[in-house]
């Protein structure tokens, strides 16, 4: 009879931990499309941009014979969590056409402001924000000869063994004039594919 209540109890809590993760998981889905503008991120790239009201500027590149890079790119002025006055932005996504098999794409958006303070206080509040989500933190900072920061790049890997997804979060002030946030985002639109092909790689 103990082991019996034993086994449900174990398996309540398995559901329960299940539960939270999954939780966790969509509440971290939902704070991302939140950065980027309430869209569905779950998709191909064209249909992310159908989706968008913003006017999209579409281009490519080609450095390699037979692979290309594609790009979508607008400009925004106003962001429904970034409450700082905002310079300049910009809104990118792009894709490597060797990527389209695994539906690897990445995000970014670039913030200006037009100064330090409100830089580093929206820095530090997506810092903040996200660093719950992570299994995987990576933070790489720069200084001057006066040992000040003046440039850092935070990395949340939602898994440990995979970089996809991922967020990162970046600053500079090496320019007196100019204060950037970088927010830039790598996913998949067939991440169960994906998440195949790492099981494989990893021999699970």
């Amino acid at each position: 009879m103990r082991k019996r209540n034993l086994t449900f109890i174990i398996g309540v809590l398995l559901i329960v931990f299940h539960s939270q993760i999954f939780a966790q998981e969509t509440e971290m889905e939902k704070k991302i499309s939140e950065l980027f503008f309430g869209l569905n991120l779950n998709q191909k790239p064209s249909e992310i941009v159908k989706e968008s009201d913003f006017e999209f500027e579409y281009g490519w590149t080609s450095v390699i014979a037979d692979f290309k890079d594609y790009s979508y790119t607008t400009e925004f002025k106003k962001h429904p969590t970034i409450k700082s006055e905002i310079k300049e932005g910009t809104f990118s996504i792009g894709f490597g056409s060797h990527d389209e098999k695994y539906g690897i794409f990445g995000l970014s958006l670039v913030i200006r402001f037009s100064n330090e303070y409100d830089q580093i206080d929206e820095y530090e509040k997506l810092k903040t924000e996200f660093e719950k989500y992570s299994s995987k933190t990576i933070i790489e900072t720069t200084q001057n000869e006066d040992y000040e920061v003046k440039s850092e790049v935070v990395v949340y890997q939602k898994e440990k063994n995979s970089e996809i997804p991922k967020i990162s979060f970046y600053f500079d002030q090496s320019d007196k004039n100019d204060f950037p946030i970088v927010i830039t985002f790598s996913t998949s639109w067939k991440m169960d594919e994906l998440k195949k092909l790492i099981e494989q790689q990893n021999g699970n």
